[in-house]
């Protein structure tokens, strides 16, 4: 699996390579995002990019209520170490439990400089329980996986559509963002048109720096600038980012649930602060179950759920 996703990432990068412009990006690039949740859901989205416009088809079939929606979400987990192949046996043994439909990487997805010829060493094989019996994976990019220029040739190996992009799943619609390039206006463009469009149940925002944190990175200023007012515009359910090495949960800030998960690999200590819910410095991944009326989560540790909680779905 691991070998035919990187010929197949090749290829896609030697088309998306053809049409960048000097700023790395598309000038205007339409392409589908991958198939996902295997049998029980499919969803096909056509998106337009760097040009503030989508284009959405969508065909999506329903998981029963009593089967949720399975998704893993880790971050920071690219360094092929003990440590991140610890974590990602745990979880393939949840998988093994109840099978993940998808994956979701919040970046530094390859230590320690985003080079893609080292994914099958740091992400497709450590994972290839879940990869190989179908389980999407989606990704964001990191600091680590874009400051030597690896970001454009990262995305393509991991079949991403582009460095920010939406999937639907169902009836909600995951949101990933480059938080490398928050003052990039064609991405808040872009984030406001989805955002303004959506009529979704749940709506779900993924990205690599995190703008509620009180851990050593702290929260990223650029990046509440840039994204803050739109999410909480359009109320967004949850934000998922990474690169505190850490766990923590915010309580509520106008409505939406903010998660640090960033310590898949690396570990550093954490603090509290008036946004602080739960925080803790231990290895670990989120399991997130997607109901039609709630959202489950659980942060995993080396030692098994160490907090939980339920966002509800209006």
């Amino acid at each position: 699996m691991g070998k035919w996703l990187g010929w197949f990432g090749a290829v896609i990068l030697v088309a998306v390579a053809a049409a960048f412009v000097s700023n790395g990006f598309p000038a205007s690039t339409t392409l589908p995002a991958p198939e996902v949740l295997g049998s029980e859901l499919t969803s096909t989205t056509s998106t337009t990019i760097n040009d503030a416009a989508t284009n959405d088809t969508a065909t999506t079939t329903q998981p029963p209520a009593d089967n949720p929606i399975h998704i893993a979400v880790l971050g920071d987990v690219g360094t092929g170490e003990e440590e991140a192949l610890l974590t990602a046996d745990s979880v393939a043994k949840e998988h093994a439990r109840h099978p993940y439909d998808g994956m979701l990487l919040l970046g530094d997805n390859v230590y320690e400089d985003g080079n893609p010829d080292r994914l099958d060493a740091v992400i497709f094989e450590p994972f290839s329980p879940l990869l190989d019996s179908g389980t999407t994976l989606w990704a964001a990019l990191g600091n680590h996986d874009v400051d030597d220029g690896f970001g454009p040739a990262q995305a393509a190996a991991l079949g991403l559509p582009h460095e920010w992009y939406s999937v639907e799943i169902g009836d909600g619609v995951l949101i990933v963002l480059d938080s490398n390039q928050p003052r990039e206006e064609a991405q808040q463009a872009w984030l406001e048109e989805t955002l303004a469009n959506s009529d979704h149940a749940w709506r779900i925002v993924a990205m690599h720096h995190p703008l509620f944190s009180a851990g050593v990175h702290g929260s990223s200023e650029r990046n509440r600038e840039a994204f803050l007012p739109i999410l909480e515009r359009y109320g967004v359910d949850i934000v998922f980012a990474g690169h505190d090495h850490d766990y923590q949960r915010s309580k509520p800030q106008e409505g939406i649930l903010y998660i640090v998960t960033g310590a898949a690999a690396k570990l550093r200590d954490t603090g509290t602060a008036y946004f602080t819910e739960v925080s803790s410095s231990q290895y670990h991944f989120v399991d997130m179950m997607i109901y039609p009326d709630r959202i489950e989560l659980q942060a995993i540790g080396r030692d098994g759920v160490f907090d939980s909680t339920t966002v509800a779905l209006s």
